[in-house]
């Protein structure tokens, strides 16, 4: 036979995490998923991805021709137009790019980067025309993409025979990214440099700050694709046999006045494209690049990363959405702070971005993924804990089944808290313990108690009863809490019964088993009506209870059983949610002590 329970405090087993450990252990997992997410970007995992969300601001932003700074661009494109009118293989006679170069002199362009490379010999004529059309162009910057380490380069034969005749010469190298796009270009290469500085310096005049280009590269702030930079025909620049073509000639001369002027090739059969992130990622003509690039040298670079503070800020934050928001609520309101919190980063990544700063993206993005997925977990390990916690408390009061029953249910009506019903209160008492204990060696009289309570207590478990706890010599158990019984009036009343009955016989059999020839006499009360079901107590030590009127009733009751000389008195409250009263015998309306008036009160046993 079972001993007793034990009433109060902490069950073996699985532990609760207190009230320090749930944020703690919360709070590391934001640590570990900040710390995960600055060792992958450190690793260079993230460069994909964060150009990926970088193009896609871009994207977002789209054409914005207002960015075209102090002074506008323009490119005068070697198309297909072009090779279809003046020759159909290239390079072809370099006479024709010196008409270009007087053209665009005589139309009073601010500078002229000339996107071809000069490093061959060709005829004497056509040399010789090209190198006095390089000395009369004002602000021009010969591209160079042959350079040795020392910055040397083949431009018009070497030997800075170009910058005698008052040209620059600058490098056209590029550099992509990782994944083979061009977001950035450089302030020189080999020691020479690069086209869009240069060609910058000539319009200005002035020396363009390095400083401004971190660790000698920055991000082309993009006018946009190949439709916002006006483009010209090279063909319709220096054609001239013709009224129309002379017409169609000066009104490009027109339109190109006081503009920088990138010249190159952007027919799709000289293969001069570079992949970026504007047009949908198609490429982009090489000219079409030099121009935007220009016009971020000329505003100053304006677009650059972010302090890199902010972007560890942004990623901490991010790793501690989803344990914050844990800590209050489940997982699906985690998932959801979550999402917010995904949506907050792109936010603010982007008016970041509207303000010229970029944010890197990925890094907290992978912080908030994983600070979600190590929440949902921990929340998940939490639950299992205090579910199991919840059963290993609550199978002190009622029988597995109960307790299976009640856990099944706790996500639908069944709460563990407190609680208003109808119930039945039972309140059953070991007569005479005192002098029994006192007539017995301490171990004996604790062995024969502990018989009784629990034989008593197996009772209340067989008819589903919640054992409240042991009080001194006598129980507490409620039927109908925590989970509904319509007939708990009938459970209580047959439990009653075979307490004082069956229960007890059985009990007094196993003490004379045990050499304890000794009567047991006990008293039973029951009453019913609406009470207070669930658990009281505190953080660390707690127990589940019923209070109202009715256990007062029941608890009087249980006391007046010797002064009527039968074992079980049930209020008539209980009574009548009985479905039926065979075996009960009334007693009449009995004063009940701390009670205004008196209770029907019905007898058995």
């Amino acid at each position: 036979m079972k001993g007793p329970r034990r009433p109060g405090g902490r069950p073996g087993g699985a532990r609760r995490p207190r009230g320090r450990a749930r944020p703690r252990i919360l709070a590391a997992t934001a640590v570990v998923a900040a710390a995960i997410a600055f060792l992958a970007g450190g690793l260079g995992v993230l460069d994909d991805l964060d150009h990926t969300t970088l193009d896609a601001r871009f994207a977002l932003r789209g054409e914005d021709r207002g960015r075209t700074g102090p002074i506008p661009v323009a490119v005068v494109a070697i198309d297909d137009v072009t090779l279809n009118h003046i020759a159909r293989r290239f390079p072809f006679d370099r006479r024709f790019h010196a008409r270009a170069l007087d053209a665009l002199r005589a139309a009073g362009v601010r500078a002229i980067a000339y996107d071809v490379e000069f490093s061959e010999q060709t005829t004497v004529a056509a040399d010789n025309a090209l190198v006095a059309a390089v000395g009369r162009a004002p602000g021009l910057v010969l591209a160079a993409i042959e350079v040795d380490p020392a910055g040397r380069t083949k431009v018009l034969g070497g030997g800075g025979f170009a910058q005698q005749l008052g040209a620059r010469v600058g490098n056209v190298r590029i550099d992509t990214d990782g994944d083979g796009v061009l977001r950035r270009f450089s302030d020189e290469d080999s020691h020479l440099t690069s086209l869009s500085v240069a060609t910058a310096e000539r319009a200005t005049g002035r020396r363009v700050d390095r400083s401004d280009f971190d660790h000698g590269r920055a991000l082309v702030d993009w006018i946009g694709g190949a439709d916002a930079v006006p483009t010209y025909s090279f063909s319709d620049l220096i054609r001239r046999d013709t009224p129309a073509q002379r017409a169609r000639a000066a009104k490009i001369a027109r339109k190109l006045r006081g503009r920088i002027v990138v010249v190159g090739a952007t027919a799709p059969s000289l293969k001069d494209v570079v992949p970026t992130p504007m047009d949908g990622g198609r490429p982009l003509p090489g000219p079409v690049f030099q121009a935007n690039a220009i016009s971020t040298v000329l505003r100053g670079v304006p677009l650059r990363e972010a302090w890199g503070p902010l972007g560890v800020l942004l990623t901490v934050l991010a790793a501690s959405v989803a344990p914050v928001a844990a800590r209050r609520g489940g997982g699906f309101s985690t998932l959801l702070a979550a999402a917010a919190g995904g949506v907050g980063v792109s936010a603010i990544a982007w008016f970041a971005f509207l303000a010229d700063r970029v944010l890197p993206v990925a890094q907290p993005l992978l912080a908030l993924g994983l600070g979600a997925l190590g929440a949902v977990a921990a929340g998940a390990a939490f639950e299992a804990v205090e579910r199991q916690r919840t059963r290993e408390i609550f199978s002190r009061f009622v029988s597995e089944d109960v307790v299976d029953d009640v856990l099944a249910r706790t996500d639908d009506e069944v709460r563990l808290g407190g609680l208003r019903v109808d119930a039945t209160i039972l309140f059953c008492d070991l007569r005479g313990s005192t002098a029994l204990l006192e007539d017995l060696e301490p171990e004996r009289g604790i062995a024969v108690l502990n018989r009784f309570l629990g034989a008593m207590s197996d009772r209340v478990d067989a008819h589903g009863g919640t054992l409240v706890g042991y009080r001194g010599d006598g129980l507490m158990a409620v039927f109908g809490a925590p989970i509904e019984q319509p007939d708990h009036a009938d459970r209580a009343v047959a439990c009653a019964r075979e307490m004082a009955g069956p229960a007890l016989e059985a009990c007094h059999a196993a003490l004379r088993a045990d050499g304890v020839d000794r009567v047991l006499k006990m008293g039973v009360g029951v009453a019913s009506g609406a009470v207070m079901a669930g658990n009281v107590g505190s953080e660390r030590r707690m127990e589940y209870t019923a209070i109202g009127d009715a256990a007062n009733v029941a608890a009087r009751l249980e006391g007046l059983t010797k002064d009527h000389g039968r074992p079980v008195l049930v209020a008539g409250g209980t009574v009548e949610r009985l479905s039926g009263t065979d075996g009960l015998d009334p007693v009449g309306a009995v004063p009940v002590r701390g009670r205004a008036g008196t209770v029907e009160v019905w007898a058995t046993g």
